[in-house]
This record gives C-alpha cells, sequence and structure tokens, in this order.
C-alpha cells in the first residue's frame, strides 16, 4: 500500500514520487481499482479495473 502514497517512489528513479498516488487517485475517482500485478526483471506491471458503467455526479460532488 506504500507504494501508492506520495513520495514513497525509489530515490534512484529521479522522479518526484508522485505519479502513482495521482494515478491511483485517478482510478479510484472513477470507481476503479489500482494493483500491483507483478515485478519482474524488465520492469512492473500494474492493474487497473474500471467499472463498465458511469460513476454517479453526486460520487464526485462528495469528495470535492
Amino acid at each position: 500500500e506504500n507504494l501508492f502514497q506520495p513520495f514513497r517512489g525509489s530515490a534512484r528513479s529521479g522522479g518526484t514520487g508522485l505519479g502513482l498516488a495521482i494515478a491511483r487517485e485517478l482510478v479510484i475517482a472513477h470507481g476503479g481499482s489500482i494493483t500491483l500485478d507483478e515485478t519482474v526483471a524488465q520492469g512492473t506491471a500494474f492493474r487497473i479495473e474500471l467499472p463498465d458503467q458511469p460513476v454517479p455526479l453526486d460520487t464526485f460532488r462528495a469528495r470535492a
């Protein structure tokens, strides 16, 4: 779960540590989920699942 927290990434990558945190918030805002699927020598794979139905606008208003 720390993987999706801001500023928890690897310092050697040269990133800000915000990418996965932002991705997670966007996916959750659309009613979906993001999980670490696998880590291999060539990189890391994430699974993003989004509903095939629209999320009611009240859901977005409640988060604002």
